[in-house]
């Protein structure tokens, strides 16, 4: 009997559709911030374990890092399969970046993979990852740094936006943390005794508006004053500023990041205070494998007749791992609004039938893709040998 690979990831992931509805909806309408997604964590590892899959919790020392590794019954001697799955939360908004469905595509993509490897045959394993952070600190990161991914030969995940992609380059970002520390005193009685720690923070975010008129355009600079005072009649001894660069290489990024920490320092030059400047973390520029990705989006254009989105921005810490491993980070259109991520209207939006819908064909898309190099030898060396020249040529930027 000829078994169809296609048929065998249908089957398998039209057969859980429903509970991935339900998963995403839970995940969806409980939304947790960074590394605080303990209700997320639990429905997903709960509903590996009910299939038969073993977890790992706690990976890399995250309480809400899991992963899931499946071995072929014919054996662990072929590829090596990784899926990430995300599932934090933005503040005020919730879920509108849509990590309810990536949380399921990834799941939708592992179980597909592990039923093609069982009933075809095929020797190998697939493993999912669970990955918190990704808007905050960057779980990715720090499973990386824990070698988490250290025996996979392909890594994959899938994301809602506006529109679909198979050759997403995000922009590198660097996140920190300024704080300036001045003098009190009695801004009526006595200002000229004080340092006034606020009035660095706002020369630092004027300046840094002033130095964006020299900036390449595609690089992205913002910020908050998160604390610029307690009270009116009181110079501030203490001031912070929560700020993010972005540039579109790694080599960018570190030219914009010396610019920037000048202007820190000047501010605090200026007013006579002190300060320290904290990186908290810094995601690299994502680099999809170009084999890849054109067979993602040949299927994707086959169902949606349109061409594929060129112009996304965002970061994203995945990008870390696609400097090192062969990788996709497919895109897929949330609902064909259009709406912006980061926005309520796509957090409404990420909960709709339609989006849903999408996912589930992104997660079939994906996983055919990740078929095609577990079972054509040629198209797997045409893959390494893409992200070969890649790494070759990576020091051009």
């Amino acid at each position: 009997m000829i078994i169809s690979v296609d048929d065998v990831i249908f089957g398998a992931i039209d057969e859980a559709s429903a509970d991935l509805r339900k998963l995403s909806m839970a995940i969806h309408d409980n939304p947790e911030l960074a590394l605080k997604e303990d209700k997320a964590c639990h429905l997903l590892v709960h509903y590996l374990e009910s299939r038969g899959y073993t977890v790992q919790r706690n990976v890399a020392g995250l309480s809400t890092a899991f992963a899931s590794t499946h071995v072929s019954s014919a054996g662990a001697h072929g590829l090596h399969i990784g899926f990430c799955s995300e599932y934090d939360a933005l503040p005020g908004i919730g879920h509108g970046c849509g990590h309810n469905l990536i949380a399921i595509s990834g799941v939708a993509m592992f179980l597909a993979t592990t039923r093609v490897m069982d009933r075809c045959r095929i020797p190998g394993t697939a493993k999912l990852y669970g990955t918190p952070a990704e808007e905050a600190i960057g779980g990715k990161i720090t499973m990386l740094d824990h070698g988490a991914f250290d025996d996979r030969d392909l890594l994959m995940m899938l994301h809602p936006t506006a529109g679909y992609s198979g050759a997403w380059h995000s922009q590198c970002c660097l996140s920190m943390r300024i704080e300036y520390f001045g003098k009190a005193s009695h801004a009526a009685m006595a200002p000229w005794d004080g340092i006034n720690a606020g009035t660095a923070a706002n020369i630092a975010m004027l300046s840094m508006g002033a130095l964006r008129e020299q900036l390449k355009p595609d690089w992205r600079t913002h910020g908050i004053i998160t604390n610029g005072g307690e009270a009116a009649n009181v110079i501030p001894e203490y001031s912070s500023i929560e700020y993010t660069i972005r540039t579109a290489w790694a080599s960018e990024l570190q030219v914009l990041r010396e610019r920037t920490l000048r202007v820190f320092e000047a501010a605090a030059l200026a007013t006579g205070c002190t300060h320290k400047a904290t990186e908290e973390f810094a995601y690299l520029d994502n680099q999809d494998n170009p084999v890849l990705g054109r067979l993602y989006e040949e299927i994707m254009e086959s169902e949606y007749h349109s061409p594929p989105e060129r112009d996304v921005g965002g970061s994203t810490d995945f990008g870390n791992l696609s400097q090192r491993f062969i990788s996709l980070h497919g895109m897929f259109d949330l609902a064909g609004t259009r709406v912006p991520n980061h926005t309520v209207e796509f957090t409404k939006e990420a909960r709709s039938v339609e989006a849903h819908r999408r996912a589930i064909f992104a997660a079939k898309t994906g996983a055919r893709v990740v078929a095609r190099c577990l079972v054509d030898e040629d198209f797997w060396k045409q893959v390494k040998k893409a992200h070969e020249e890649r790494q070759q040529s990576s020091g051009d930027h």
